[in-house]
Formats: structure tokens, C-alpha cells, sequence
């Protein structure tokens, strides 16, 4: 749950004493606050620091309230900054003109400072509301892109990357590679051992994998004992080499005491090829070395 502390605000003023006097009342919430004494410093500001609320004065020498949400509201990294003036301009053209600029709300002075209070609470409990939905709609497409057993990525954030992939290498040419691993016998290690365990050999499987792949490269799974990794500027040779790395790694490892193995296909990326087909030509390659009886690599 987000605290108050947690949101900045900037209060912009020529006139010292308005900017105590707003900071008073603010002080209380709890707000984290910034102040500015011309308009120069509050773009600066803003342009450098994030801030949830911007308390903005209208009258200022050099450069006017009104330049400054202008030039606020012209940057995609401030447009979305709300912004409130503080103003002892009243009349209906300046108040017009205030929200036809962006501005979410006008406060004449001398203003009540409940009032104050009230409205700028408002603004950051719509602030907070707006944070909190897009960590769940971001948790949740986390969700929605990842296996459950194995915490890698699944298959359909697996085809959505290597679509990018495949896609810019169309503009910049660069070397992808794919490997295709399916673990041998998978049917009889669950006969065996009883499904449950078989799903501690997968998740195990993908443990080692996600720890000992490089940065650039992607491991998903795919379904059932089913993974790929999806190496960037990586030629066949060396891709050849990584999944060997891999098979020696989960081998050696005996989990619930069995060696595992796998089948692997193991192909490179062709300029302008669908990447439906690249995959589908890689697991036609693992699928040859299941058939030649398994712990080997097609390429």
C-alpha cells in the first residue's frame, strides 16, 4: 500500500512567503516537497526529478504559470505530471485559459487551506489509484507470460519474443540461433516416479537452465519436458556448443537420482523466414535425434 511519503510534490511561487504558507498546510500529509521560485527552476526540476503534483502560480516574472504547463504538457516525460495553479487571478478568462492549458484544478488566493488540503488529497489518491492498477496489470501480464511450474517464461511469451527477434533482424542483421530440448523418456520417468515428481524433475530442469544460460539469451518453456533457448548473436556452431553445456549440466546432475537426457534440435535463423517455421524446423530437428534413440543434437 502506497504511503503519502511515497508521492513529490512541487509548489512553484516568485513570492517566498506563498510557498511557506502552502508547505504549512501540506506538511501534515506527510508529502514529500519541492519547491521552485521561478519558472526556469520548476521546468528544470521537473525535467530532472519525477513528481506526482505540481502546485503551480500563474503571475511570475520571465516566465509566466501559463508558459510553464505549456512546456510541461509539449514533453512526453512531464505531459502527464497533473498540475494545480494557485492564483490571485479570479477572473473567468485566466480560469478558462488555466484548464484549456492542461491544468486538473485552479485554487484562488488566498485560499482556504482545508481546502487546499482537499483538493491536492484528490489528485494523489487518483495519483495512487492510477500506480496501484498498473502494478496489478503488470503482475498480472507477468502471470499471464510465465509457466507456473517452472517460473520461465511460457510458449506464448516464447513466440512473442522470437517474433521481435526475428523481426529486427530483418532491419539489423545479427546471428540468432535456437535450441530445441526435449527430455528423453518423460512418459516412463512419470510412470516411474508418479506425476508429481515428474514435475519436480522439470522444475528442476528449468532451474539449471535459467542459471546457466548468458544474459542475452532466452529459456521458455514449452509444454510438458519441452524447453527452447533462443540465443542473439549466437551462429549454429556455438549454439551447437550451449546446448551441449546444458545436456552435460542436467545429466551430471541425477535428479531424484536419474540421469536425465534429452533430444535436441539445434538450427539458425534465415533472413525473412517466418518465425513460425524457424521453430517448427527446430523441433523437426529434435524430434529426428528422439527418433535415432534420444541424448543427442540435430542440426
Amino acid at each position: 500500500m502506497l504511503d503519502n511519503s511515497q508521492f513529490n510534490i512541487l509548489i512553484v511561487d516568485d513570492e517566498r512567503f506563498n510557498i511557506e504558507v502552502v508547505m504549512g498546510y501540506l506538511e501534515e500529509e506527510k508529502y514529500t516537497l519541492s519547491f521552485a521560485s521561478n519558472g526556469k527552476d520548476a521546468l528544470h526540476g521537473a525535467f530532472k526529478k519525477s513528481f506526482d503534483l505540481i502546485l503551480l502560480d500563474i503571475n511570475m516574472p520571465q516566465m509566466d504559470g501559463f508558459e510553464v504547463i505549456k512546456r510541461l504538457k509539449d514533453d512526453a516525460s512531464t505531459k502527464g505530471i497533473p498540475v494545480i495553479f494557485l492564483s490571485a487571478m479570479d477572473d473567468i478568462d485566466s480560469i478558462t485559459r488555466a484548464f484549456a492549458e492542461g491544468a486538473v484544478d485552479y485554487i484562488s488566493k488566498p485560499f482556504n487551506g482545508l481546502e487546499l488540503i482537499a483538493r491536492v488529497r484528490t489528485q494523489i489518491e487518483l495519483r495512487k489509484y492510477v500506480l496501484e492498477l498498473q502494478e496489478k496489470q503488470s503482475k498480472l501480464a507477468k502471470l499471464a507470460a510465465t509457466d507456473q511450474l517452472t517460473s520461465l517464461p511460457n510458449r506464448l511469451h516464447f513466440m512473442s519474443t522470437l517474433k521481435k527477434k526475428c523481426k529486427a533482424i530483418v532491419n539489423v542483421p545479427s546471428r540468432l540461433s535456437l535450441a530445441y530440448f526435449k527430455i528423453d523418456h518423460m512418459h516412463k520417468i512419470n510412470d516411474l516416479y508418479g506425476y508429481r515428481n515428474g514435475d519436480k524433475i522439470i522444475a528442476k530442469v528449468a532451474k539449471l537452465m535459467g542459471e546457466n544460460i548468458l544474459k542475452n539469451d532466452f529459456a521458455a518453456r514449452i509444454f510438458g519436458g519441452e524447453f527452447v533457448i533462443l540465443m542473439s548473436d549466437t551462429s549454429i556452431e556455438a549454439a551447437q556448443s550451449k546446448a551441449r553445456k546444458i545436456q552435460r549440466i542436467v545429466a551430471d546432475a541425477k535428479i531424484l537420482e536419474t540421469k536425465i537426457t534429452f533430444s535436441i534440435g539445434v538450427s539458425e535463423y534465415k533472413k525473412s523466414q517466418e518465425h513460425e517455421k524457424f521453430v517448427m524446423i527446430t523441433e523437426r530437428l529434435m524430434e529426428a535425434s528422439r527418433k535415432d534413440g534420444g541424448n543427442s543434437i540435430s542440426l
